[in-house]
């Protein structure tokens, strides 16, 4: 049976519990707690004009508008999905798909293909703007990891490449791809690289885009010394400006985040290092995992920003983002106690906000079982937004997911309280959150990848693939 559980929380509450009609199959809902009307809303043209306490909030008109699911036919497979919502509220999903078979003349038989990337622009109504696709050869794969825009809508996409798309040398190792598309879709340039000698790797993680459309990504390179991280800077045609390797004797750094802070023109790198303190450049750290931020000046300077963990415990970053005031937020999991206590062998959902000035704001965590924080954004109004997945109902503690993972979306107001929850799943499938963005009116996206179709009943979206990406907008 299939559930969706909306779930909405103020300071004190009573709970319902949940009902469903197993003759019709319905979806479900949960309200957890009602607020206070808040009255109509007001439409800005000019959000950039108004103070932050002039947008008014919809904390409890939250719904569900609509969703679509995109895939390519029959055991095909579409996933890691990565959304980003331009300044004019115009939608991006990237992912990579898999080719079409190819047909062996000397076996005469028809063979997997590689993977496709595809990037789709979307307006708020989820019509298509336009769609592309970029075929790679024979045996290529793709991973895609990130994808930005920048003021002028050029759409820019990373990920890891073992092969090579159109027009691109086939290269043996896996390499770093960046990919610029103008506002119509077309592409501007790719840009392949690597070690170029077989032995190592590289892993682009994410990617941020500045003011002037320089873009910044982030990500891993394996060497001799362990697990290496980097972030390099590109101008606006794709040519490196500077790059920054990360390397302490004895540990592993792992870059997975990078944010632009429009305030001050600063880049926020964050991640989770092994037996490394970064504020030293030395070894050990922390914890077993710890994570870190660290900011670049435009010029590639660096400075240590934040570190945290706990004695013989992790805690993984794995996603950044800079709200309009210049905080630094970081969502990711752990199994360190930051007031949760976590189960011995669990790692929940956790959230940490800095000032400025790399002053701890507050933590937070959730779930008991195991629920990691893909993605995270924040509106105007400083709240906090995060996706991923979870093997448990994230409110009732100790009680299993509908699925084998269900994907939660999360609202924490700017002061660290939980507003409200999103969860979904369905019976032994499988569905995960791996893209957030929010508009300029405070509507909200999600995408992500599932097994199955939830929607069906609701939108009369139909799978297409094995595994589809899907795009949700809450209004």
């Amino acid at each position: 049976m299939i559930h969706l559980l909306i779930l909405f929380f103020i300071f004190l509450f009573q709970a319902c519990s949940p009902t469903s009609d197993a003759k019709t199959n319905n979806l479900f809902l949960i309200p957890l707690a009602q607020e206070n009307n808040i009255g109509s809303v007001a439409v800005h043209g000019n959000l950039d004009s108004l103070d932050v306490e002039e947008v008014p909030l919809r904390e409890n008109s939250v719904s569900l508008e609509w969703a679509l699911l995109y895939g390519k036919g029959p055991n095909k497979i579409t996933r890691d999905s990565k959304l980003v919502v331009d300044e004019k509220g115009f939608v991006y999903v990237a992912a990579d798909i898999d080719s079409d078979p190819f047909y062996n003349e000397l076996t005469n038989k028809s063979i997997r293909g590689g993977k496709d990337l595809i990037l789709a622009k979307y307006d708020s109504q989820k019509n298509v703007i336009w769609m592309r696709s970029i075929p790679g050869i024979l045996g290529t794969k793709l991973n895609v990891t990130g994808i930005a825009v920048d003021s002028k809508e050029n759409a820019y996409v990373t990920g890891s490449i073992i092969g090579s798309l159109e027009n691109i040398p086939v290269l043996e190792n896996q390499d770093m791809l960046v990919i610029k598309f103008d506002s119509n879709g077309i592409i501007k340039w790719i840009k392949q690289t690597g070690a170029g000698d077989g032995k190592y790797e590289v892993s682009p993680k994410k990617i941020t885009v500045d003011t002037f459309g320089n873009s910044y990504i982030v990500g891993t390179s394996n060497g001799p010394l362990g697990e290496n991280g980097f972030i390099v800077k590109l101008d606006t045609n794709g040519n490196q400006i500077w790059i920054d390797h990360l390397s302490i004797p004895g540990a592993d750094i792992i870059p997975v985040g990078v944010a632009f802070d429009k305030v001050t023109g600063n880049i926020y790198m964050s991640g989770y290092g092994h037996n490394a303190n970064f504020a030293t450049n030395t070894t050990p750290g922390i914890g077993q995992n710890d994570l870190f931020i660290l900011k670049y000046d435009s010029k590639g300077n660096r400075q240590f920003f934040a570190q945290l963990g706990a004695p013989l415990k992790s805690v993984f970053g794995n996603a950044i983002t800079v709200d309009r005031f210049g905080n630094v937020l970081v969502g990711g999991y752990s199994n360190a106690d930051f007031g949760l206590k976590p189960d011995e062998t669990s790692y929940i959902g956790t959230i940490v906000k800095y000032d400025s000035s790399g002053v701890q704001q507050w933590i937070r965590q959730f779930g008991q079982k195991t629920t990691i924080i893909n993605e995270i954004t924040t509106d105007r109004a400083g709240n906090v937004f995060t996706t991923g997945q979870t093997n448990e109902l994230i409110k009732f503690a100790n009680m299993p997911s509908e699925g084998n993972q269900d994907v939660f979306v999360t609202k924490h107001s700017s002061s660290g309280e939980v507003r409200q929850l999103w969860q979904w799943g369905t019976i032994r499938e499988t569905m995960v959150g791996s893209g957030i963005g929010v508009d300029f009116d405070g509507n909200l996206y999600t995408t992500g990848w599932a097994t199955r179709n939830i929607f069906n009943e609701i939108f009369g979206n139909e799978m297409m693939g094995a595994i589809d990406i899907f795009l949700i907008k809450f209004r």
